[in-house]
């Protein structure tokens, strides 16, 4: 498999666009990206909003340099009039009578991946308007204005990123060419016009989630890095009270889907060794919603009554459909290609509770998914994470969850195998990928919403993967022995501290012989550490004792992130129980944290919010993703520039 654009790279190593509009009212886009040597100028039309490839009255299209094609409009006799510049462009719309493109102003480079590809977190956005020619605004309403104005109000900063030299729309390596799976890109409506014209590169496709990497070394200084992806779906966009469990499009409320790459960055190496792991997170994929009488109190779950569980098997179904092609090996025999997935459903199940009625709905829809869907293993596993937490502790919570899931890790394992990378120097390149392992299948967390304990228990279930993914790769974090250099020597050895170095040596007094290698270091190395998915068979004490602090402590910070920023974009409030996360960490590095009634204010304040402001959000996010256009914007029935008026359902989901 070859993967990667990076061909024909620009020099400087960087994207630029700059929106025109001329003296004469036309929109000229000059379109610098970093996959192509030359700058190109295309129109937007400012009669119809149509896209033209080719500009009109002769206007050269392609020119050396970014500064060369402004040096060109500027020398015209319809010179410039008014300008904006930026990274990259992400995509533009005709609304009201008006063209707004959407340009990138700056980004943060969030994430390095093999070969050099950069993901870019977008940090500063800007809408270019321009009005069309000729259009009678006195069709467009103060509400459709309004609407217009709604729209370019989306929160894009700091919560959506893009990469323009590799496919990231779904796990690593990604898609060949211009492929992509549609389900993650929030950008899709607005880039349309340009991929539709085969103009993929001036455009790339934009993801709503989390993207960071991180370098370390391991305890024998050989160098690794690892990326964590978490990619939200836009088949059942919204907020928590208007956009939870299934839709008629088999699409989840808060879905995400995770992944955890891992690779080697071994200096002089021409294959990288790297390991990956993907998991899903979402609302409970069933007919299901609430009842809210006021901000207090649990609020009453209902669950569908006639569901015929239908768009259920739908969401598995299509699940299968984007991983198995992936994750199976296509020399695989038959009965190997059997697709799994574990639920692991964290609802409280206790007899009285309000979640017990979805608990048990969503058991039902799973076995009625069972019947409509050949050769696929679908489970659940109840884990009742509130229950488990008030009986067994924080830590007999995290074993608990480690024995529950024990046999579907190792059952479902990993991707794994080499890149041969293809370029050199510090230019992003493509590269061959030779996969070794499959993953088999995929783990999915849920709460009710998807949110604060699903956000806990995805994380302890990753680090049994994470430092399996690390001895695949032969990576040492486990740490140094501590103490003194002479402790937990075994009986007949002596350390003693050489003269001249400064560094410790070991006596064995029985073979007499010196060694400058620990003998408790090879002993602890020897032990059960070694062993596969050890962690599975231990306390989440004998993790936080022996494996590399650095590690564990920029995984846990980077959930911290994620889990805020997931719940931020769904109920409008930070996560909350994220304390637990610290039993990782060693008791002097932890921090003080929310305390009950802390977190029990904060689920009030979060459902007031939710009451008051999802219409007005959940107006924002269809108008950006297209959804239901026409009710926002009834003047696109007079003038549509696009053969569509909505985002286009993926395939995968029907």
């Amino acid at each position: 498999m070859r993967r990667g654009l990076a061909r024909n790279m620009r020099e400087g190593g960087r994207s630029q666009v700059t929106v025109v509009e001329t003296r004469a009212g036309r929109i000229l886009l000059v379109l610098s990206p970093l996959t192509k040597e030359k700058t190109t100028i295309v129109e937007i039309d400012n009669t119809s909003g149509k896209l033209l490839e080719q500009p009109k009255d002769g206007i050269q299209k392609t020119h050396s340099t970014h500064a060369e094609a402004l040096e060109y409009l500027s020398g015209m006799s319809d010179s410039i009039k008014t300008s904006e510049s930026g990274c990259t462009v992400l995509g533009y719309v005709v609304l009201a009578g008006w063209v707004l493109v959407l340009i990138c102003r700056s980004t943060r480079v969030s994430m390095q991946l093999p070969g050099g590809h950069e993901v870019h977190t977008v940090t500063d956005t800007r809408w270019f308007r321009m009005p069309l020619s000729g259009f009678d605004r006195t069709r467009v309403s103060k509400e459709e204005m309004k609407n217009l104005n709604t729209v370019t109000e989306y929160a894009i900063e700091g919560v959506h990123f893009y990469c323009e030299t590799l496919d990231i729309s779904c796990p690593f390596p990604g898609r060949e060419g211009s492929d992509f799976c549609s389900e993650f890109v929030w950008n899709e409506w607005l880039g349309l016009p340009f991929w539709n014209a085969g103009m993929h590169e001036l455009c790339p496709r934009l993801f709503q989630g989390f993207a960071e990497s991180m370098d370390l070394e391991d305890s024998s200084g050989t160098p690794f890095s690892y990326a964590h992806f978490c990619r939200r779906s836009r088949h059942h966009p919204g907020t928590r009270y208007l956009a939870r469990g299934i839709n008629s499009n088999a699409g989840c409320g808060n879905e995400i889907e995770c992944e955890l790459l891992l690779w080697r960055r071994d200096s002089g190496e021409a294959d990288v060794p790297y390991a990956s792991y993907v998991w899903r997170r979402g609302s409970v994929p069933i007919w299901w919603g609430v009842d809210i009488k006021n901000t207090v109190g649990e609020a009453e779950i209902w669950v569908k009554q006639d569901d015929s569980y239908e768009h259920t098997a739908r969401y598995f179904r299509r699940l299968r459909r984007q991983y198995t092609e992936k994750m199976n090996a296509p020399t695989a025999a038959a009965e190997d290609n059997k697709f799994s997935v574990t639920c692991v459903n964290l609802l409280r199940c206790a007899p009285g509770r309000s979640e017990l009625k979805l608990s048990e709905g969503f058991q039902k829809g799973v076995r009625s998914a069972n019947k409509m869907i050949p050769n696929m293993d679908l489970r659940v596993l109840n884990f009742d994470w509130h229950a488990n937490t008030k009986a067994l502790g924080e830590k007999g919570t995290i074993k608990g969850l480690w024995m529950s899931i024990n046999n579907m890790l190792k059952e479902v394992g990993y991707n794994s195998g080499r890149l041969r990378l293809e370029g050199k120097g510090g230019s992003p390149s493509t590269f061959e990928v030779t996969q070794e392992t499959f993953q088999k299948g995929v783990l999915r967390y849920n709460c009710a919403d998807s949110l604060d304990r699903t956000n806990v228990a995805s994380f302890f279930g990753v680090v049994p993967v994470l430092l399996q993914q690390c001895q695949v790769l032969n990576l040492n974090v486990i740490d140094p022995v501590s103490g003194g250099p002479g402790s937990d020597l075994p009986d007949g050895w002596e350390a003693r501290t050489d003269q001249v170095t400064g560094k410790t040596f070991y006596i064995d007094h029985v073979n007499r012989k010196t060694t400058w290698e620990s003998p408790a270091r090879a002993a602890k190395s020897s032990n059960k550490h070694e062993e596969d998915w050890w962690v599975l068979e231990g306390e989440v004490d004998d993790v936080r004792d022996v494996v590399s602090t650095k590690l564990l402590s920029s995984l846990m910070e980077q959930f911290k992130v994620e889990g805020d920023l997931n719940a931020m974009l769904y109920t409008g409030s930070r996560a909350m129980h994220s304390a637990i996360l610290q039993q990782i960490l060693p008791p002097d590095q932890h921090v003080k944290s929310k305390t009950g009634i802390d977190s029990a204010l904060l689920s009030v304040k979060r459902r007031y919010l939710n009451l008051v402001h999802d219409g007005h959000r959940q107006q924002q996010i269809e108008m950006f993703l297209g959804i239901s256009i026409l009710r926002y914007f009834p003047t696109l029935n007079i003038l549509n520039p696009y053969e569509y008026v909505t985002t286009r359902r993926d395939s995968e989901a029907m």
